[in-house]
């Protein structure tokens, strides 16, 4: 799965550099707040029962889990059309100019059926299929984005077309790769009853995990939300494609070590030393590649990135410096978030989320109300947001009766260079000039103003 991942690296190195040039930035603002809004949904859509399918001691409980999936899946679509429906009667800006709310619920159904068929392979351990389903949604993804810009369409957005019209494609490949074991599988029995008696033996999935999972994307995704009220398209635009940047090495390796750790966890069953060597293989690779995107910028590849971007980008440096904080240690503590799940400790999950909800949402919230520079606000989000995801990443380090001592005393040294390297760079962005919110945003219209 992780191989897969590195072959899907490099095609946003291959194809961002493309899409830059075939979009312009307010298409890219546009899919920053779609984006955002699809990962807040589809985080919190099952109300995290689609873990019990992995985790189901049997077959047939694991079915019953997937239709509980489906349930759960319709019933948050539902309630989202119903809340687009009210607040754009309502007349609320935000629902009114929400772009391209068709394909928001055709992508949210498409990937309901996804995310389900999933954790049927990962229970399967078909991890060729996952790895190529990897390839097939990134692939296809890239090619329709690329099409659809050359064909400069005018009534919708291709990135949002393209994205949601690859995820179709990577379900029905999904489904091929599992039609022996869908036909294989007996669904008759199906009980009612016992779907509901999953629904309270896994209670603990909406009490804890749901709640800290939705949370801890809506603190990652509603700063795109916020700014959007106070900055233009283009420089949302910028924000954005610079955070999918800086995620790559959670896409990479992180994701995918993820899925196939917590099936391993599930595995050990609650044995201490099974999860302590299953996880210090995880630290060690997560402890190497997270601080790769902070070392590389800090070292100078803000200006390789705007030349990467292209002449239009030329504040993607900046923002990119003032965020390379936060992704350190968010793409550090993913991967051993299972381990949360397995100990049943959703308890501390939902506390590390609820701060890091609250540090993060609160320092843009307050950044805005107080400054009009986005540098200044970005710093501030990723040295609360860093500290709260470092807490997080000490808290696991216990669980599986690690500590920071354990990790290697090479790789210390390199985030503390890295660090140091970061903080002399952002002292430069400090005492510059920043990126102020477009005078548009808080000026009357001329004609107004004339008027009176």
């Amino acid at each position: 799965m992780s191989s897969s991942n590195v072959l899907m690296y490099f095609v946003p190195v291959i194809v961002t550099p493309i899409l830059t040039r075939l979009y312009a930035q307010e298409a890219f603002g546009e899919w920053g707040v779609f984006s955002s809004v699809i990962a807040i949904l589809g985080i919190g859509m099952f109300w995290g029962y689609e873990n019990a399918i992995v985790k189901a001691g049997d077959e047939r409980d694991a079915r019953h889990a997937g239709l509980l999936c489906l349930l759960t899946g319709s019933t948050t679509i539902l309630l989202t059309a119903a809340a687009f429906a009210l607040g754009s009667a309502a007349g609320l800006s935000f629902f009114k100019s929400f772009p391209q709310p068709g394909l928001l619920f055709a992508y949210l159904a498409v990937y309901a059926l996804y995310i389900i068929l999933y954790n049927f392979c990962n229970r399967q351990e078909k991890y060729n299929a996952l790895a190529l389903s990897h390839v097939v949604l990134g692939g296809s993804q890239a090619v329709l984005r690329i099409i659809f810009g050359l064909a400069a369409l005018a009534a919708v957005n291709g990135l949002i077309l393209g994205t949601t019209l690859a995820q179709v494609i990577n379900v029905l490949f999904i489904l091929f790769c599992l039609h022996e074991f869908l036909k294989a599988s007996s669904w008759k029995g199906i009980s009612l009853r016992r779907i509901g008696e999953l629904f309270r033996l896994n209670r603990r999935f909406p009490l804890y995990d749901a709640p800290a999972s939705v949370m801890a994307f809506a603190a990652f995704q509603s700063p795109t939300l916020i700014l959007s009220q106070y900055f233009s398209k283009a420089d949302i635009g910028c924000f954005s494609i610079v955070i999918q940047l800086l995620l790559m090495p959670m896409s990479f390796i992180g994701t995918a070590m993820g899925k196939v750790y917590y099936q391993q966890l599930c595995r050990a069953q609650g044995d201490g030393a099974s999860i302590r060597q299953v996880s210090q293989k995880v630290v060690d690779t997560v402890t190497i590649i997270s601080v790769l995107p902070m070392l590389f910028l800090a070292a100078g590849g803000d200006y390789i990135l705007v030349k990467f971007l292209g002449d239009r980008w030329t504040t993607a440096g900046n923002v990119a410096l003032c965020l390379a904080l936060w992704s350190f240690p968010t793409v550090l503590s993913q991967p051993l978030i299972p381990l949360y799940r397995t100990l049943d400790r959703q308890k501390n999950l939902l506390a590390f989320n609820a701060l890091y909800f609250i540090g993060g949402v609160g320092a843009i919230t307050l950044g805005c109300l107080t400054t009009r520079n986005l540098y200044h606000i970005l710093l501030s989000f990723s040295m609360v947001t860093a500290v709260c995801k470092f807490c997080m990443f000490s808290n696991l380090l216990s669980l599986c009766q690690l500590r920071l001592r354990n990790l290697n005393k090479y790789v210390l040294c390199l985030w503390a260079v890295s660090l140091a390297l970061l903080a002399f760079r952002l002292a430069g962005i400090l005492s510059a000039p920043g990126l102020e919110a477009g005078a548009a945003q808080y000026t009357e219209p001329l004609e107004h103003a004339i008027a009176q």
